[in-house]
């Protein structure tokens, strides 16, 4: 019962963010799902592993393909490659169960994560920039 309870305050949350907040919410979410991808590749735990990193992987996934490279412009693009440096070494790390793979894109997600922190948008209810604020790409079904 808890644990429904729980899911339902996550969602109420969510529904309640604005796109820069969801973003921030993603990153802490992949960010944790890394590192606890990396304890249960350094525990042997195969299935462990992969459940972790695949939804890690999906957080990205999901980042990538709400960007909004007409609006966005350059800013766009370069999120683009980076969703899809993150989606290669996760999945990396996945095949191989390397921490390093990890290891080596979890600072810059933390530093990405930061940015969409500290920026400054005139409207912050309405749209980020570069992100589709199309409401078919909310997260509110993805298990993060």
């Amino acid at each position: 019962m808890a644990e429904k309870e729980l899911k339902t305050y996550r969602d109420v949350k969510i529904k309640n963010m604005n796109q820069r907040e969801l973003i921030v919410f993603l990153y802490e979410s992949a960010l944790g799902l890394m590192e606890q991808g990396k304890e249960r590749i350094n525990a042997g735990d195969v299935p462990g592993t992969h459940e972790k990193l695949d939804r890690a992987r999906n957080i990205f996934l999901h980042l990538l393909v709400t960007l909004n490279p007409e609006s966005g412009g350059e800013f766009a693009r370069r999120l683009s490659a980076l969703y899809s440096y993150f989606v290669e070494k996760i999945t990396m790390a996945n095949v191989s169960k390397n921490v390093d793979e990890l290891d080596e894109i979890i600072p810059l997600v933390g530093e990405i994560k930061d940015a969409w922190e500290n920026m400054e948008f005139e409207n912050p209810g309405k749209s980020s920039p570069g992100i589709n604020n199309n409401p078919e790409n909310q997260l509110i079904s993805m298990e993060v």
